[in-house]
């Protein structure tokens, strides 16, 4: 009878127990969410092991530091094709470069980088199995971090994150934290992965009204296009019983372009008026806008596009539709060939190496250049000229026949079409070492490592300032013929007075093939042993362990633009860009400890503290101390209290020190502009405006404003403390269930950064204050062409930001909750609670807070909540397996409604707010004989556009929506294989 008393007992306790688990099953999406949890050790191992930051090895897979880990089964369910789609995903990560978030926009560069916290993609601090990986691209300051194009995804095992300062441990470059890939070890036989997707949309957005009232083509119905293909080959054996493995490794992936004329919210870069959204249109238009001047003071006297008997007056309804002219996602093909091994000759010697090569080719398609009201002197003979355009242009102030008129000129490239950056990466990355266990206890690791990543762009479809001047003095030459006026024998004359008048012949002439090259370049030996000293305290189990080791790192840039370049002739890029060559080394000795206190006790089922300190000399930037201080305390196995101090240090690196200097395009608006400025003439001529300029700068669009970006050699460290305390439970009466909840507070002071050219230009209008900063047009006033805002790198004030990251994961099996075999069910959820985005922008003014916002100022939006839900169901054989991930962005607002001094300013109510965002992914897999895996998949299955804002800015805008933060091509289907023999 007890017998029977005690099975009907134990089944009405599992079956309670599943309950429970079922009920939070239920409840889990509702919770307040973070971050996925780092996997747990296997249950019985014993086998110490190393945990993403940290050197020192540890019986258990436990951190002081929150860390997320995405597998390798996660990367194949997104069918992700690009690491940095699957990585934007995680509520800690923000868009950064990529090819499908920055497609073809000014100043994307060919390359994937990572941006944790939105601190920068410069303060995150990427490894391959635990090892650095080097800069990927000299020339663009936007993507002056590691190229994660060179991980290789088909054997990526895992990818760790951890987030929060880690520079004690790593060394600079982790001051947001670090994202280590770690690959697939002791490989063995042959694998195929091959995957292919395509993006399919629905134009059908109301804002194609507003492209259509501009006279605008708007793509309609279904697109499918950008397709994407990947086929990866893994080869590996064991030799030598075990004791040694060879891994070879080679993949190809190709990405069509997708243009924004192919989506109807993206045909028009957008402005907002009183009376709702409008194409914002580019004064450098084609035909040609002509500003004429006064010849006696200079001044501007009219403006005038081609109509009629020749002039009419310019009118902002003639401007130039830039939007539907560069790609969304851009063309891209990539190669990747990787070999690893490793041999242990004995228990104290292992011999281990890793080869990586990686070369990238992309095509990067850029708007139609331009003539950015560039002054030109006209001759007044010109054949091309008609009676009507000589006369308003020469005769009505008194010139004749063998004078030169003075002309602004404001022209788009339209007959010579979109340029195309051609931008090719090529890596090197080889990594050598020894490690082993010298001593009971004591393992050492030493290796040498050198990467090398080599640039080159080879830019068409631009034109050379010099020969667009050549051309235009055109004078009657034999026959009947136009020639040019100058000595030039290629020279062919260019007629832009007349509705269609350039030839290809002189389009071919003015026109040219501009080329860029460059490297960066990191060399490493390190070494480092780990063990534990043999001596445990009185209450503990485990003895007191120590990592410590040494490190010598030298890093090497280059940058060579072509004379085109470097004599400001290039019409795309007035400013110029210049040689560059700079370098620098460190030497770092580091240490760290972990000491248990008390194991296996009553409220002390583990008491620890940890700590570790960095020494660094720069080359440049002289003596650094990075430490951290850490504790963890589980009082029973089932709630674990985790916290932990960090104070580390950044360097500059190559790029913010010596990177080109050159002018780029910022979205400004000029107060001093417009026949009626808004600033007071005063005002204005603090920032170099003239009294004859005043009242005659013609309004050019946003995107044309300079803005000089580059490196600043004489920067400083930046220095930060971070702190985190967190708690992680494991309920014993909910059997698969975790709970964890971190708050983070980071603090980034002296930060390396740029002023943002509307904040210099505001203090300057507003303040009188770094007026110094602003070059104006000399000839016209403007701030396009020979004009702009001096934005390098500086020192400035501080970035904070604070928040809590929550995540729960819970596996149940039904025949425990139902009793029937109807398979395996879990959920993962994480998210990320932004309190505070803060920054001081200018030491000493006051700071303002972009959490919660987008904008002008702020850049990408910031939204206070982000999470993920993943719900899966594994069928009772395991051969298939259904998978749904909701992603949710919460809203943001325009940072002009905030009250703060740098952010504050007019802007329409309905451009104010960009509402939440929800996407849902559906992925299937299935198991075919232990040797096939097939999966389909749709992500952003219903299809979802972008929310569009006339209000954006920074290196993931894309027009009128943030690319990259939110889903900008359309639901994403997918199909992959595996085949392993």
């Amino acid at each position: 009878m007890s017998s029977v008393a005690n099975t009907v007992g134990s089944i009405f306790a599992r079956r309670r127990s599943a309950l429970l688990s079922a009920t939070f099953l239920a409840l889990v999406p509702t919770a307040g969410a973070a971050q996925d949890l780092a996997a747990a050790p296997a249950e019985g191992a014993s086998e110490a092991i190393v945990v993403t930051g940290s050197r020192i090895r540890s019986p258990n897979a436990t951190s002081v530091s929150p860390i997320s880990t995405v597998g390798a089964e996660d990367i194949s369910e997104r069918g992700a094709t690009r690491l940095e789609d699957l990585l934007n995903t995680l509520p800690q990560v923000y868009a950064d470069q990529g090819g499908g978030n920055r497609g073809g926009t000014v100043g994307a560069s060919g390359t994937a980088t990572i941006n944790l916290r939105n601190l920068g993609n410069q303060r995150t601090l990427v490894l391959i199995n635990g090892r650095r990986l080097m800069q990927g691209d000299p020339a663009r300051s936007a993507a002056q971090a590691a190229d994660i194009n060179n991980v290789p995804a088909a054997i990526v095992e895992s990818i760790d994150v951890v987030t929060g300062g880690a520079s004690a441990v790593y060394g600079s470059d982790a001051l947001a934290g670090v994202v280590n890939f770690q690959l697939k070890q002791n490989f063995e036989g042959l694998q195929f992965d091959g995957s292919t997707g395509v993006f399919q949309h629905d134009n059908g957005n109301s804002i194609a009204s507003v492209a259509e009232a501009a006279g605008q083509r708007v793509p309609t119905g279904s697109t499918v296009d950008g397709f994407q293909t990947s086929l990866a080959l893994t080869a590996g054996t064991n030799f030598a019983d075990g004791r040694g493995n060879i891994t070879a490794f080679v993949n190809y992936r190709k990405i069509n372009g997708v243009g924004t004329d192919s989506r109807d919210f993206a045909t028009c870069n957008l402005r907002a008026n009183t009376t709702g959204y409008a194409c914002s249109l580019s004064s450098t238009t084609y035909p040609a806008q002509f500003q004429l001047t006064d010849p006696a003071t200079g001044t501007t006297r009219g403006s005038y596009t081609l109509g009629g008997e020749g002039f009419r007056p310019y009118q902002s309804s003639d401007g130039f539709n830039n939007g539907n002219t560069y790609d969304l996602q851009a063309p891209d093909e990539r190669i990747n060939a990787d070999l690893m091994g490793h041999f242990e000759i004995s228990p104290a010697i292992e011999v281990y190496g890793e080869f990586m090569y990686m070369r990238d080719k992309a095509d990067i398609r850029l708007s139609p250049t331009g003539i950015f009201t560039v002054a030109h002197s006209i001759n007044c003979s010109n054949p091309y000229l008609s009676a009507q355009q000589q006369d308003l242009m020469c005769n009505s102030v008194g010139l004749g026949p063998e004078d030169d008129a003075t002309v602004n000129v404001s022209m788009r490239n339209a007959p010579g079409g979109s340029r195309h950056d051609y931008t090719n990466h090529t890596s090197y990355r080889a990594v050598g070492g020894l490690r082993g266990e010298f001593a009971p206890g004591w393992t050492y690791d030493a290796y040498a490592q050198y990467g090398r990543t080599n640039y080159s762009s080879r830019l068409t479809g631009d034109i050379s300032l010099a020969r667009f001047a050549n051309a235009l003095r055109a004078v009657p030459g034999a026959n009947g013929t136009v020639v040019c006026e100058g000595s030039d024998p290629a020279c062919m004359p260019l007629n832009i007075f007349t509705p269609g008048g350039v030839t290809q012949d002189a389009l071919d002439y003015v026109q040219g093939t501009f080329t860029r090259t460059g490297f960066t370049e990191e060399s490493i030996v390190s070494g480092s042993v780990t063990g534990n000293l043999g001596l445990t305290l009185p209450l503990a189990a485990n003895p007191i362990s120590v990592a410590f080791g040494a490190e010598y790192r030298k890093e090497r840039i280059g940058f060579t633009p072509d004379t085109h370049y470097s004599s400001r002739d290039v019409a795309g890029n007035s400013g110029g860009e210049y040689p560059i060559s700079g370098s620098f080394d460190v030497k770092e000795v580091y240490g760290e400890i972990r000491v248990p206190l008390a194991e296996n006790r009553p409220l002390l089922e583990s008491l620890a503290l940890e700590g570790g300190i960095r020494y660094s000399n720069y080359s440049t930037a002289g003596d650094t101390v990075a430490w951290k201080a850490g504790a963890e305390w589980m009082p029973v196995n089932d709630v674990r209290l985790r916290a932990s101090f960090q104070h580390a240090v950044r360097a500059p690196n190559l790029v913010e020190l010596y990177g080109p200097q050159r002018v780029s395009t910022a979205r400004l608006s000029d107060p001093c502009e417009g026949a009626n400025p808004v600033a007071t003439f005063e005002a204005c001529a603090a920032s170099g405006v003239t009294a004859a300029q005043y009242g005659s700068i013609a309004p050019a669009a946003g995107q044309l404003s300079g803005a000089l970006v580059g490196g600043n050699p004489d920067l400083s460290p930046e220095k930060s403390n971070t702190k985190t305390f967190g708690i992680q439970l494991t309920p014993s009466f909910l059997p698969g269930v975790t709970l964890t909840a971190d708050y983070f507070d980071i603090k980034v002071d002296s930060l390396i950064t740029t002023i943002p050219a509307t904040i210099t230009l505001s203090q300057c209008i507003e303040a009188g204050t770094f007026c110094e900063q602003i070059e104006r047009n000399p000839a016209t006033g403007s701030l396009v062409t020979s004009g702009y805002v001096r934005t390098t790198n500086v020192n400035a004030g501080y970035l904070r930001t604070t928040g809590i990251d929550v995540s729960a994961s819970a596996r149940q099996d039904l025949y425990d909750l139902l009793g029937a075999d109807l398979g395996l069910v879990s959920v993962t959820f994480s998210g990320t609670r932004t309190n505070k985005y803060e920054v001081e922008i200018v030491p000493g003014t006051q700071p303002y807070g972009c959490d919660g916002y987008f904008g002008a100022t702020c850049g990408q939006p910031i939204p206070t909540w982000r999470h993920r839900a993943q719900f899966d169901w594994t069928a009772p054989d395991g051969n298939v397996k259904l998978a749904t991930t909701w992603r949710h962005i919460g809203s943001t607002r325009n940072d002009r409604a905030s009250d703060a001094d740098f952010l504050s300013g007019s802007y329409q109510p309905y451009d104010g707010k960009l509402k939440a965002m929800d996407y849902i992914d559906f992925a299937a897999s299935f198991f075919i004989e232990d040797s096939y895996t097939l999966r389909l998949g749709v992500n952003n299955v219903f299809d979802r556009d972008p929310p569009l804002t006339a209000s954006t800015s920074g290196q993931t805008s894309n027009g009128a929506f943030f690319a990259g933060m939110y889903d900008a091509l359309g639901r994403y289907l997918f199909a992959s294989v595996t085949a392993k023999f």
